[in-house]
């Protein structure tokens, strides 16, 4: 099992105890569309973070790393130059 792996497995828990409270909320029929219920904002955001998890290596921009990389070096060399 990878680090991966873990991280989807916890993310996943938590979207099947927020997916079961919408489901619950929509079969109450208090809410005129599923957007509407107090539940689905958190249950589409924990469902957005595992595609993300899952399908990662299709999102992988080596751009935005490099520059985000670089900048923690820079400001790391600034600091060690500084003392």
């Amino acid at each position: 099992m990878t680090v991966d792996d873990h991280a989807i497995n916890s993310l996943r828990t938590w979207f099947e105890i927020e997916y079961e409270k919408l489901k619950t909320e929509w079969k109450s029929e208090q809410y005129e569309s599923l957007s509407d219920c107090p539940s689905f904002k958190a249950t589409y955001t924990y469902r957005e973070a595992l595609n993300v998890l899952i399908n990662g290596p299709q999102y992988i921009d080596e751009t935005q790393l490099k520059k985000m990389i670089d900048e923690e070096l820079e400001v790391e060399n600034f600091w060690k130059e500084k003392s």
